[in-house]
C-alpha cells in the first residue's frame, strides 16, 4: 500500500534511525571491502575446462552489466530492514556467507579472466572497466554479487511483502548478469544462489 511505502520511505531518512541501522550493518560493510585484500593473499589458478566449455556457449549480452551493478545497491538496502533483531540476523548470516565465500577464494583461488576475455567493445565499456582489474580475477565460485544480492533480495521480500516482486526480480537479474556480462562462470551464480537460499532459510527460522 501506498502507506507502508511511505513509512518505509520516511524510516529510512529518519536521521536517527537511519544512523543507527548503519552503525548496525557497518561490520558487514567493512567485511565485504575485505574481498580486495584476496589477491593479496593467493594468487590465482586456472579453473576446471569443464567450466571454460559450458560458459563458451553462452552468449555475451553487453547491456547485462547494468544490473551487474545492482549488486552494490544491494548492500545498502538493508536500511529498509526497520526491527533491530532483523537486521543483526541478517548482518549475522550475510557476514557468515562472506566468510564462507573468502574461505573458498583461498583455498581454491580459480581465475575469471579466461570468461572475462569474452567481453566485446561495446557502448558501456567504462562499466566493465570500473570493476574489473587486472590484479583481482578470483572473484569466482561461489559469486558473492550472487549470494548477497539474493540474501538481501528474499529477506527484504519477505520484510517487504508489498515490493517483493521488485526484490526478486533484482536478486534473479544480478544472477543472470555475472554471466552473462562475462565477469563469472555461471557455476559461481548457481553457487551463490545456494548460498543465498541457504542465508535466507537460517533467517527465516531464526524469526
Amino acid at each position: 500500500s501506498w502507506s507502508h511505502l511511505a513509512e518505509s520511505v520516511h524510516s529510512i531518512f529518519d536521521p536517527m534511525n537511519y544512523t543507527e541501522r548503519a552503525g548496525l550493518i557497518l561490520p558487514f560493510w567493512l567485511l565485504s571491502s575485505c574481498y580486495f585484500l584476496i589477491p593479496f593473499i593467493r594468487d590465482p589458478i586456472d579453473p576446471p575446462a569443464l567450466l571454460i566449455t559450458i560458459d563458451n556457449v553462452i552468449p555475451f549480452v553487453w547491456w547485462m552489466i547494468i544490473p551487474y551493478y545492482l549488486y552494490y545497491v544491494a548492500l545498502f538496502l538493508p536500511l529498509l530492514i526497520s526491527e533491530r533483531s532483523r537486521l543483526q540476523g541478517f548482518v549475522s548470516i550475510a557476514m557468515q556467507l562472506l566468510l564462507i565465500s573468502y574461505a573458498v577464494f583461498i583455498l581454491w583461488p580459480i581465475t575469471c579472466e579466461t570468461v572475462m576475455k569474452s567481453v566485446e567493445p561495446n557502448p558501456l565499456m567504462y562499466l566493465y572497466d570500473a570493476v574489473e582489474f587486472s590484479w583481482l580475477k578470483q572473484n569466482a565460485l561461489p559469486s558473492v554479487h550472487v549470494a548477497i544480492s539474493g540474501l538481501t533480495g528474499l529477506i527484504l521480500a519477505n520484510e517487504r511483502p508489498d515490493l517483493k516482486w521488485v526484490f526478486w526480480i533484482g536478486a534473479l537479474l544480478v544472477f543472470f548478469s555475472t554471466f552473462l556480462a562475462k565477469q563469472h562462470f555461471m557455476a559461481d551464480g548457481i553457487a551463490g544462489s545456494f548460498l543465498a537460499i541457504a542465508g535466507y532459510q537460517l533467517w527465516k527460522r531464526s524469526f
